[in-house]
């Protein structure tokens, strides 16, 4: 998505501790165990901390489980393995809904 933009990396433990977000886009990977066991609850978190877009990154899922992570919260999902320019794409498209988001917090402070 360019040079101007950066990666950071946070377990779900360094997550929790993480008081506010600043980011354009929050990604998280759900792994296969969090899949099964409905650990769906981390965009709610997210959510609550900061008014970003999610996109939810999904092993084995199962269509209950892509819909139960956007009706949390999340604004898309990918199924893993995810070839680079899928996954490229979909962050640029995301990142167009960015406007959306600044002014919902906009909205929130007036």
């Amino acid at each position: 998505m360019g040079n101007q933009n950066e990666l950071q990396m946070l377990s779900f433990e360094a997550f929790k501790d993480v008081e506010t977000m600043e980011c354009d886009i929050l990604v998280i990977n759900f792994e296969c165990a969090m899949v099964t066991t409905k650990e769906f609850k981390i965009i709610l978190e997210a959510r609550c901390k900061s008014n970003v877009p999610i996109l939810a990154l999904l092993e084995s899922s199962s269509i209950s489980d892509q819909f139960e992570v956007l009706s949390v919260g999340a604004l898309d999902y990918l199924e893993c393995p995810v070839a680079d320019e899928v996954y490229e794409q979909k962050l640029n498209e995301m990142s167009k809904w960015k406007w959306y988001y600044d002014w919902e917090e906009m909205k929130k402070q007036l």
